[in-house]
């Protein structure tokens, strides 16, 4: 009995301790889609910015207020709260994975623009 309650709480202890990593994990992860992406001349949207607050994703299209952007199931995809519902996907360069891009699908219309500083 003295043995199984101690495999329960160490396997608690290590549940515990690997959901903080998890945490910390997206936190990180949330931060490389951060910065201002710039879409084409013409566009009907010029800036996109990205920012974090409380571990949270917010997007603001040129200066029309933030939204929270949600995670979806595919990778580095997120919906805006925003009247539209875009849906953003984030795109990586193949070799170093980080984010240089994104784009945006909004009103059946796909929108891609540019990280600034990738």
């Amino acid at each position: 009995m003295k043995s199984l309650l101690t495999l329960l709480l160490a396997g608690s202890l290590f549940m515990m301790a690997t959901g903080a990593k998890a945490q910390t994990a997206s936190a990180d992860s949330v931060k490389a889609y951060t910065g201002s992406y710039t879409f084409a001349s013409g566009s009907p949207i010029q800036k996109y910015v990205i920012t974090t607050e409380k571990g949270d994703l917010f997007g603001e299209a040129d200066s029309y207020g933030k939204n929270k952007l949600v995670k979806q199931a595919k990778a580095d995809t997120y919906q805006s709260t925003s009247s539209y519902g875009s849906i953003i996907t984030f795109v990586r360069d193949a070799a170093t994975k980080a984010v240089t891009s994104l784009t945006m699908a909004i009103q059946g219309t796909e929108l891609t623009a540019k990280k600034d500083n990738p």
